[in-house]
């Protein structure tokens, strides 16, 4: 990039700015006049798009707005109410699953049978991990999201094979 006066925004945006707009009610005027208001989720630092949401009644609104298409962002409130992180938040977690002892037991010996079945080497550390074809591991509760490995191949392969697993923990 030479140096003609022109900067890339994201050297010259205020990402302090940027995130203490999280968590507070904003209005976002588009290039078309359009207004959306809502609760700041997220502001890309990159692209300045802001995800914004909303809570009518039980019901919860997200709303994109990209930003090449923002003309003004103005804040309409200092301080969220409590709880209120916590809220928007909540909308992109995923739910965390809590397995006894015996229901991770049952995973693995499950997911062994299932390596097994479909004749991929394996074998289970000392630490309960499973090791699959030497380079990758799958660890408790024994799902995709416990598979880890270096290759991105092999990754998504025995990821592909433990999302297809019958794991059945009642019996």
């Amino acid at each position: 990039m030479e140096g003609k006066g022109h900067t890339h925004k994201i050297f010259s945006g205020d990402p302090v700015h940027q995130h203490s707009l999280i968590h507070r009610r904003v209005s976002v005027t588009t290039s078309d006049l359009k207004e959306h208001t809502g609760w700041v989720y997220t502001i890309d630092p990159v692209s300045e798009s802001v995800i914004l949401v909303n809570f009518i009644g039980e019901k919860k609104e997200v709303t994109i707005v990209l930003g090449y298409n923002i003309k003004s962002l103005t804040p309409l409130d200092d301080t969220p109410p409590p709880g209120l992180a916590d809220a928007v938040d909540s909308i992109f977690k995923k739910e965390q699953v809590h397995y006894s002892s015996q229901e991770v037991t049952a995973r693995r010996e499950a997911m062994c049978v299932w390596l097994a079945d479909n004749r991929v080497p394996y074998t289970v550390n000392e630490d309960m991990v499973i090791q699959v074809l030497q380079v990758a591991l799958i660890r408790p509760p024994y799902d995709a999201s416990g598979v880890e490995c270096h290759n991105e191949v092999v990754l998504d392969k025995v990821m592909r094979l433990v999302q297809q697993a019958p794991i059945n923990t009642s019996g």
